[in-house]
């Protein structure tokens, strides 16, 4: 290699350590400082070239080398970071966005109602079991079933009469027959009371020509005789006639008898009420000793609940209590405490409350019910029931709005639950936690966090 080409050679590495895209991105002192050092470097011809090469080879060109290129970096870097640095000063401006749309409603003072709560089975005050009084008669129609409402005097049941009917028209001509037999037996006596009038019209001539001597006593004697035999004639005759009426009246009575077994083939409800329960099938044979429907009297029905030997002396007859159903939300009853039985079970301790109940097309006997049996009233703050959210870690939590629009969490402890009335939805009592008149979330509770911004749309935040 020649001193020429080694001379462009470390040219070339100078310029490779300044770097070549410095010259567009520098200042112009950078550049000004380039250019001077070169120039520097290029004096007096090539002997100024010799002596250049010479002072930067070895550890002194090392260190110069070293020395510009990181003397530049530094410069580089300082400039690039005055261009693009913010001012810091300036605070990034935010702003809290709503999460979610909510209704509120404020907390309220109101009247709470103590209560006893338990559970029982609605049962018919009085059940009715109706049988048919007519015995081994085919069912031929059912026309009521479980559930119907029905009247006193109602047929339920009607059993085949075809046989009776038979046995009536036979009767009624065994009357006929007895009858005619009343009327043969009448017209002998009056045959037997004519010649007995007969026989007595001459006895008495037979007498006048006795005494007259015209006839003897034998004469006499046997036209009295005669006249005794007539007698006798008509008292059978009599006789007849009056057997002839007790048969009479004997197919009558069967008639009767008959006419009252055809109606029995009418099952008639006794009272107004409920078909509770009907056995009664097409086709099968009744039996006086087996009932075909139980009824129960009047629609009344009642819930029967227990209670804790503890909590008797809070219940009176004529206490009230509200009666609802798990399985039927629609179903909310307000009844009455009927009766208290005097006997404590000893196993239990319970006693048994009978809570007379309403009428009302949802209710069967058989049904669970629950029942709050109301001992006393008390204030405390309510907010509706959708207010209150349960905790996984246990605990409730009722969120609040703030004037700033946000909501915050509230841990509370709820009491009663205050069931929902037509009009009125469901409420929960708060115990502690919470004060009166303080804005609660209700709709969209479970979807905000403490914290959140939040639009209402109505409600009693204001």
């Amino acid at each position: 290699m020649t001193y020429q080409n080694l001379q462009d050679s470390e040219d070339n590495s100078i310029e490779s350590m300044i770097g070549g895209s410095s010259h567009d991105s520098a200042p112009a002192a950078e550049q000004g400082f380039l250019e001077q050092h070169t120039s520097n470097i290029a004096l007096d011809g090539s002997s100024k070239k010799r002596s250049l090469s010479d002072w930067v080879s070895g550890p002194r060109g090392l260190l110069l080398g070293l020395g510009l290129g990181l003397g530049l970096a530094l410069v580089v870097t300082q400039l690039s970071a005055q261009r693009t640095a913010a001012p810091a000063d300036e605070p990034a401006a935010t702003e809290q966005v709503a999460s979610a749309t909510v209704t509120t409603a404020r907390a309220q003072t109101a009247s709470i109602q103590q209560t006893i709560e338990t559970t029982g089975t609605v049962e018919a005050l009085d059940m009715l079991e109706i049988a048919p009084q007519a015995n081994g008669l085919q069912i031929r129609s059912v026309n009521v079933r479980e559930g119907d409402r029905v009247n006193a005097g109602e047929v339920l049941a009607v059993l085949d009469d075809s046989v009776l009917r038979s046995q009536i028209e036979q009767a009624e001509a065994q009357v006929n027959a007895a009858l005619a037999d009343v009327a043969q037996e009448e017209a002998r006596a009056a045959q037997a009371r004519a010649s007995l009038a007969a026989d007595r019209e001459n006895l008495s001539r037979y007498e006048s020509l006795f005494a007259q001597g015209a006839i003897s006593a034998e004469e006499l004697t046997s036209r009295r005789t005669q006249v005794t035999t007539a007698e006798q004639t008509v008292g059978s005759a009599r006789a007849a006639i009056e057997s002839a009426e007790a048969t009479v009246r004997s197919r009558q009575a069967d008639v009767a008898r008959l006419m009252t077994q055809l109606d029995q083939t009418l099952v008639l409800s006794p009272s107004s009420g409920i078909i509770a329960e009907s056995t009664a099938t097409v086709g099968a044979a009744a039996s006086t000793g087996t009932p075909l429907f139980e009824l129960i009297e009047g629609e009344q029905l009642e819930l029967a609940v227990k209670i804790p030997q503890t909590q008797m002396a809070k219940v009176n007859p004529g206490t009230t209590a509200q009666i609802t159903a798990d399985s039927d939300a629609a179903l909310q009853l307000q009844g009455t405490v009927r009766s208290i039985d005097p006997v404590v079970d000893p196993q239990t301790r319970q006693a048994t409350v009978k809570i007379g109940l309403p009428g009302s097309d949802r209710l069967r006997p058989g049904m669970f019910l629950q029942a709050a049996i109301v001992t006393g009233t008390r204030q405390g703050v309510t907010v509706p029931a959708e207010a209150v959210l349960p905790q996984s870690s246990g605990g409730f939590v009722v969120y609040t709005l703030n004037s700033d629009g946000t909501v915050r969490a509230n841990a509370v402890e709820v009491g009663d639950r205050i069931p929902a009335t037509e009009g009125t939805p469901a409420k929960i009592e708060i115990i502690s936690g919470l004060q009166a008149n303080t804005p609660v979330v209700v709709e969209g509770a479970s979807y905000v966090q403490d914290g959140d911004a939040v639009t209402v749309v109505s409600g009693g935040e204001g």
